[in-house]
């Protein structure tokens, strides 16, 4: 199994050197990240945007030798087609300089896009250091505003996929809510007792599913011990699923910014492996997604 993001990069650099499209290659963080994994020998960007602004990023860096190709582009719409077109010959999406809205319309386009029969969901991989360190998933803090109940299973999924990219044969899944009881004032409390009696009965394979626990219970034995819950998965959670957009958003970033977790997060769900890490994120996040993108991707 895979514990830390220093074994990711290990394990990516195994599988040697891919395509990184950039989208929007204007921007100096997401190309010194190139860099990065052009140097541990896991990728070479193509990079498409202006000419004259991507020239200006590489002479800040100092260096272009991690460059496979420039494609020139210059508006946000045609970076968005380009890059999707570009992906299809095989690597993962990085997006640059566009925003997110842009590139997710290129990507879910019915007629060229990157889109297949399922959801695509944002999957966030943490190293909690808290004791002997491990990575743990959280989802879906990116993409599923507020996800119905088939849209929680396609979530599930996707992060039960990645869970196994990491080694994980049998992931513990913990449905988080505000506590551990089924309320009828919390909806998604009600949701999170059916998926997990699916689990029980064999609809819901590969992995350990319960829920609903509060965060405390998902991730500490102290705490679920204390609250005499009785479950594999509390405690011991591998895979952390939120209600909505704003729970993973802000659990996310706490865990970003006040924990100091490493981590990374890659959008799944697609044709391709996508990435779409914050405006706010530095080289080092985009380095590690990279990474775990190229461990996930099959093409």
């Amino acid at each position: 199994m895979i514990r830390s993001f220093g074994e990711v990069v290990e394990k990516a650099r195994g599988k040697g050197s891919k395509r990184i499209v950039v989208a929007g290659a204007e921007d100096i963080e997401a190309v010194r990240a190139v860099k990065d994994a052009f140097e541990e020998g896991i990728g070479e960007g193509v990079l498409i945007g202006e000419p004259s602004k991507i020239a200006e990023v590489l002479g800040t860096i100092g260096k272009d030798s991690f460059v496979k190709n420039i494609i020139p582009v210059f508006s946000e719409e045609e970076k968005g087609h380009v890059s999707v077109e570009e992906v299809k010959k095989g690597g993962i999406l990085l997006k640059g300089d566009i925003k997110t809205s842009t590139l997710l319309r290129a990507v879910l386009n019915k007629e060229w896009g990157l889109r297949t029969e399922k959801i695509i969901s944002d999957v966030l991989v943490f190293e909690d250091t808290r004791e002997e360190g491990r990575l743990v998933i959280l989802s879906d803090g990116g993409v599923n505003v507020k996800p119905d109940f088939t849209s929680l299973l396609s979530i599930i999924e996707n992060s039960v996929n990645v869970a196994h990219v990491l080694g994980i044969e049998t992931p513990l899944v913990a449905l988080l809510s505000a506590n551990e009881s089924v309320s009828l004032d919390m909806e998604e409390t009600i949701i999170y007792s059916m998926i997990a009696k699916m689990n029980e009965r064999g609809q819901i394979k590969n992995c350990v599913v319960d829920g609903p626990l509060a965060l405390d219970n998902a991730i500490s034995l102290y705490a679920a011990q204390k609250k005499g819950i009785k479950s594999s998965v509390a405690g011991n959670a591998d895979i952390l699923i939120v209600p909505n957009i704003v729970a993973g958003n802000l659990l996310g970033k706490a865990i970003n910014y006040y924990a100091k977790f490493k981590n990374a997060h890659i959008i799944v769900g697609a044709n391709a492996v996508i990435l779409i890490p914050s405006r706010a994120d530095q080289s080092d996040v985009k380095f590690y997604s990279i990474a775990l993108a190229q461990i996930y991707n099959k093409i």
